[in-house]
């Protein structure tokens, strides 16, 4: 019995271990904070990008694993980053996988799937607004109409081009991260 629950306190153990631990892709710059939003530069930056009429997030993020763990012409893995960012203002239910900052866009292989696009973000300013737990519609809104908010407080104009950030893995049940981002002009 007492190997059992030594087992299990070393299977829990390992589990807070790697959801505790985990290393976000921190590629920008914070410019200023206000209230609880954060003015960020970001660099240009590489995407695998799929979108599809279902709404199902899974689908998506099964397509671009896909991509990322072997799925492409060179069956090279490539890391997987995080956030994933979901484009809430696209009309096409868009997904993006953040690619490595080793890769530029000649360097990155051809995914097997044609509905999988390589694209470039060029330097932007963003304004961000993060919130814990598990990202829901309803929750996600309830962000986004707070940091429009705070955005129109303080006069800042955006481009109403809005993404749901998602930093952690649906296994993490703690401490997890999101942020709704938009666009400023």
């Amino acid at each position: 019995m007492k190997k059992i629950g030594f087992l299990l306190l070393a299977i829990v153990s390992l589990y807070a271990l790697y959801a505790f631990n985990v290393s976000y892709n921190t590629n920008y710059t914070v410019i200023k904070t206000v209230d609880s939003v954060e003015i960020r530069k970001y660099e240009k930056s590489f995407y695998a990008s799929y979108y599809t009429r279902d709404n199902s997030n899974n689908s998506k993020f099964r397509v671009l694993a896909n991509y990322i763990f072997g799925g492409n012409d060179r069956q090279e893995q490539i890391g997987m980053t995080s956030p994933v960012n979901m484009r809430m203002s696209s009309q096409k239910n868009e997904m993006l996988f953040l690619m490595p900052d080793r890769y530029e866009m000649e360097s990155l292989p051809t995914p097997y799937n044609n509905d999988i696009e390589l694209i470039s973000i060029d330097e932007r300013i963003v304004a961000t607004i993060r919130f814990s737990g598990y990202a829901n519609d309803t929750k996600v809104q309830r962000k986004k109409n707070e940091l429009i908010s705070t955005l129109d407080k303080y006069s800042i104009e955006h481009k109403n081009e809005f993404e749901l950030l998602v930093y952690d893995s649906p296994y993490k049940v703690l401490n997890r991260r999101n942020e709704v981002l938009v666009v400023l002009k």
